[in-house]
Protein backbone atom coordinates (compact mmCIF):
# COMPACT_ATOMS: atom_id res chain seq x y z
CA UNK A 1 0.00 0.00 0.00
CA UNK A 2 0.98 3.62 -0.54
CA UNK A 3 -0.22 6.43 1.72
CA UNK A 4 -0.10 10.01 0.39
CA UNK A 5 0.54 12.97 2.73
CA UNK A 6 0.77 16.69 2.04
CA UNK A 7 0.56 19.79 4.20
CA UNK A 8 2.75 22.20 6.11
CA UNK A 9 5.27 21.82 8.95
CA UNK A 10 2.86 19.86 11.17
CA UNK A 11 2.71 17.06 8.62
CA UNK A 12 6.33 17.54 7.56
CA UNK A 13 7.67 16.98 11.09
CA UNK A 14 9.36 20.37 11.51
CA UNK A 15 11.92 20.79 14.33
CA UNK A 16 12.29 17.04 14.82
CA UNK A 17 15.67 15.37 14.59
CA UNK A 18 15.39 12.50 12.09
CA UNK A 19 11.89 13.63 11.17
CA UNK A 20 11.62 10.86 8.58
CA UNK A 21 11.69 8.33 11.44
CA UNK A 22 9.51 10.09 14.02
CA UNK A 23 6.81 12.15 12.35
CA UNK A 24 3.22 11.00 12.68
CA UNK A 25 2.90 10.14 8.98
CA UNK A 26 5.76 7.62 9.28
CA UNK A 27 4.24 6.10 12.43
CA UNK A 28 0.90 5.68 10.68
CA UNK A 29 2.55 4.02 7.69
CA UNK A 30 4.59 1.72 9.94
CA UNK A 31 1.43 0.57 11.68
CA UNK A 32 -0.37 -0.31 8.44
CA UNK A 33 2.71 -1.55 6.60
CA UNK A 34 2.33 1.16 3.98
CA UNK A 35 4.86 3.16 1.99
CA UNK A 36 4.97 6.81 3.01
CA UNK A 37 4.72 9.47 0.28
CA UNK A 38 5.07 12.79 2.13
CA UNK A 39 5.28 15.99 0.06
CA UNK A 40 4.88 18.39 2.99
CA UNK A 41 7.23 21.20 3.94
CA UNK A 42 7.31 24.03 6.44
CA UNK A 43 5.43 27.22 5.62
CA UNK A 44 3.48 25.59 2.80
CA UNK A 45 0.21 27.09 1.62
CA UNK A 46 -3.07 25.51 0.58
CA UNK A 47 -2.42 26.24 -3.09
CA UNK A 48 0.76 24.17 -2.90
CA UNK A 49 -1.12 21.16 -1.53
CA UNK A 50 -3.71 21.47 -4.30
CA UNK A 51 -1.06 21.96 -6.99
CA UNK A 52 0.79 18.80 -5.95
CA UNK A 53 -2.43 16.81 -5.88
CA UNK A 54 -3.89 17.99 -9.17
CA UNK A 55 -0.59 17.48 -10.99
CA UNK A 56 -0.84 13.73 -10.43
CA UNK A 57 -1.88 11.65 -13.43
CA UNK A 58 -5.40 10.30 -13.05
CA UNK A 59 -3.94 6.80 -13.17
CA UNK A 60 -1.72 7.48 -10.13
CA UNK A 61 -4.08 6.68 -7.25
CA UNK A 62 -2.96 6.05 -3.68
CA UNK A 63 -4.50 3.74 -1.12
CA UNK A 64 -5.14 6.52 1.39
CA UNK A 65 -4.89 10.33 1.23
CA UNK A 66 -3.93 12.53 4.19
CA UNK A 67 -4.39 16.16 3.20
CA UNK A 68 -3.80 19.16 5.44
CA UNK A 69 -4.90 22.75 4.98
CA UNK A 70 -3.13 25.57 6.78
CA UNK A 71 -3.64 29.23 7.63
CA UNK A 72 -4.95 30.86 4.42
CA UNK A 73 -2.85 34.00 4.87
CA UNK A 74 -0.10 32.06 3.08
CA UNK A 75 0.20 31.90 -0.69
CA UNK A 76 2.62 31.18 -3.52
CA UNK A 77 3.54 32.46 -6.97
CA UNK A 78 5.65 31.22 -9.84
CA UNK A 79 8.86 33.26 -10.10
CA UNK A 80 9.70 33.60 -13.80
CA UNK A 81 13.29 34.55 -13.06
CA UNK A 82 14.02 31.70 -10.66
CA UNK A 83 11.75 29.33 -12.59
CA UNK A 84 10.17 27.85 -9.49
CA UNK A 85 7.25 28.27 -7.13
CA UNK A 86 7.91 30.53 -4.14
CA UNK A 87 5.81 30.72 -1.01
CA UNK A 88 5.01 33.91 0.84
CA UNK A 89 2.88 34.97 3.79
CA UNK A 90 1.18 38.27 4.46
CA UNK A 91 1.70 37.30 8.09
CA UNK A 92 5.34 38.33 7.66
CA UNK A 93 4.18 41.92 7.82
CA UNK A 94 3.13 41.39 11.43
CA UNK A 95 6.67 40.64 12.48
CA UNK A 96 9.77 42.78 12.41
CA UNK A 97 12.51 42.85 9.80
CA UNK A 98 10.16 42.35 6.84
CA UNK A 99 12.43 44.50 4.68
CA UNK A 100 15.57 42.63 5.76
CA UNK A 101 13.92 39.27 5.09
CA UNK A 102 12.75 40.39 1.66
CA UNK A 103 16.18 41.72 0.71
CA UNK A 104 17.76 38.48 1.86
CA UNK A 105 15.37 36.49 -0.31
CA UNK A 106 14.99 38.67 -3.41
CA UNK A 107 18.00 41.02 -3.33
CA UNK A 108 18.45 44.74 -2.78
CA UNK A 109 16.67 45.77 -5.97
CA UNK A 110 13.51 43.64 -5.80
CA UNK A 111 13.50 42.98 -2.05
CA UNK A 112 12.02 46.36 -1.05
CA UNK A 113 9.32 45.98 -3.72
CA UNK A 114 8.30 42.56 -2.37
CA UNK A 115 8.30 43.94 1.18
CA UNK A 116 5.98 46.75 0.11
CA UNK A 117 3.71 44.28 -1.69
CA UNK A 118 3.47 41.98 1.36
CA UNK A 119 2.88 44.89 3.72
CA UNK A 120 0.17 46.36 1.47
CA UNK A 121 -1.42 42.96 1.07
CA UNK A 122 -1.63 42.55 4.83
CA UNK A 123 -2.95 46.00 5.59
CA UNK A 124 -5.31 46.56 2.65
CA UNK A 125 -6.03 43.44 0.58
CA UNK A 126 -6.06 40.43 2.90
CA UNK A 127 -9.15 40.00 5.11
CA UNK A 128 -10.59 37.17 7.19
CA UNK A 129 -13.39 36.87 4.63
CA UNK A 130 -10.86 36.33 1.85
CA UNK A 131 -9.00 33.81 3.99
CA UNK A 132 -12.14 31.77 4.72
CA UNK A 133 -13.01 31.72 1.02
CA UNK A 134 -9.51 30.56 0.03
CA UNK A 135 -9.58 27.82 2.68
CA UNK A 136 -13.02 26.60 1.56
CA UNK A 137 -11.95 26.52 -2.09
CA UNK A 138 -8.94 24.37 -1.18
CA UNK A 139 -10.95 22.09 1.10
CA UNK A 140 -13.78 21.42 -1.35
CA UNK A 141 -11.46 21.10 -4.35
CA UNK A 142 -9.40 18.41 -2.59
CA UNK A 143 -12.56 16.69 -1.35
CA UNK A 144 -13.80 16.58 -4.94
CA UNK A 145 -10.46 15.20 -6.13
CA UNK A 146 -10.39 12.25 -3.72
CA UNK A 147 -14.01 11.51 -4.63
CA UNK A 148 -13.11 11.54 -8.33
CA UNK A 149 -10.46 8.83 -7.79
CA UNK A 150 -12.73 6.73 -5.58
CA UNK A 151 -11.09 7.61 -2.27
CA UNK A 152 -13.77 9.55 -0.41
CA UNK A 153 -13.76 6.99 2.39
CA UNK A 154 -10.00 6.57 2.19
CA UNK A 155 -9.08 10.13 2.96
CA UNK A 156 -8.21 12.05 6.12
CA UNK A 157 -8.35 15.83 6.31
CA UNK A 158 -6.45 17.82 8.90
CA UNK A 159 -5.83 21.54 9.38
CA UNK A 160 -3.85 24.11 11.31
CA UNK A 161 -7.01 26.23 11.61
CA UNK A 162 -8.84 26.24 14.94
CA UNK A 163 -12.29 24.56 14.96
CA UNK A 164 -14.12 27.82 15.65
CA UNK A 165 -12.41 29.55 12.71
CA UNK A 166 -13.71 27.33 9.90
CA UNK A 167 -17.05 26.10 8.61
CA UNK A 168 -15.51 22.97 7.10
CA UNK A 169 -15.45 19.54 8.71
CA UNK A 170 -11.97 18.18 9.42
CA UNK A 171 -10.84 14.92 10.98
CA UNK A 172 -8.11 16.67 12.97
CA UNK A 173 -7.33 20.21 14.07
CA UNK A 174 -3.69 20.61 15.09
CA UNK A 175 -4.71 23.68 17.08
CA UNK A 176 -7.57 23.74 19.54
CA UNK A 177 -8.83 20.14 19.40
CA UNK A 178 -6.80 18.14 21.91
CA UNK A 179 -3.51 18.37 23.75
CA UNK A 180 -0.28 16.80 22.57
CA UNK A 181 3.28 17.38 23.70
CA UNK A 182 5.04 20.23 21.89
CA UNK A 183 8.67 21.22 21.49
CA UNK A 184 9.46 23.99 24.04
CA UNK A 185 9.70 27.50 22.56
CA UNK A 186 8.71 26.14 19.17
CA UNK A 187 5.11 24.92 19.19
CA UNK A 188 5.49 21.98 16.82
CA UNK A 189 4.74 18.46 18.06
CA UNK A 190 7.58 16.72 19.89
CA UNK A 191 8.38 13.05 19.31
CA UNK A 192 5.81 12.19 21.98
CA UNK A 193 3.40 14.63 20.38
CA UNK A 194 3.74 12.88 17.04
CA UNK A 195 3.03 9.57 18.76
CA UNK A 196 -0.18 11.01 20.22
CA UNK A 197 -1.27 12.36 16.84
CA UNK A 198 -0.42 9.07 15.13
CA UNK A 199 -2.53 7.08 17.58
CA UNK A 200 -5.49 9.37 16.96
CA UNK A 201 -5.10 9.06 13.19
CA UNK A 202 -4.57 5.28 13.28
CA UNK A 203 -7.85 4.75 15.15
CA UNK A 204 -9.79 6.67 12.49
CA UNK A 205 -8.02 5.00 9.57
CA UNK A 206 -8.56 1.55 11.10
CA UNK A 207 -12.27 2.24 11.38
CA UNK A 208 -12.55 3.41 7.78
CA UNK A 209 -10.63 0.45 6.46
CA UNK A 210 -12.63 -1.91 8.66
CA UNK A 211 -15.85 -0.63 7.13
CA UNK A 212 -14.43 -1.76 3.78
CA UNK A 213 -13.23 -5.06 5.20
CA UNK A 214 -9.61 -4.25 4.37
CA UNK A 215 -7.80 -3.62 7.65
CA UNK A 216 -4.17 -4.76 7.45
Amino acid sequence: MKFYFDGDSFTYGAALESKEDHRWSKLVCDYFGAEEINLSYGGACNEKVMRHLFAKPTTEVYDFYFLQTTIPIRGEFYDRKQKRWIGYSHECGKHGNLLDKSISRWGRVEGPKFAQWIDFGLSRIYTDELGKTRESVAYHAMKAYVASVGRSKRSFFSTLIKPQCTDNKYDLHFDGQFDFDRIPNDGHPSIEGHKTIAKYVIDIVRERLSNEGSVC
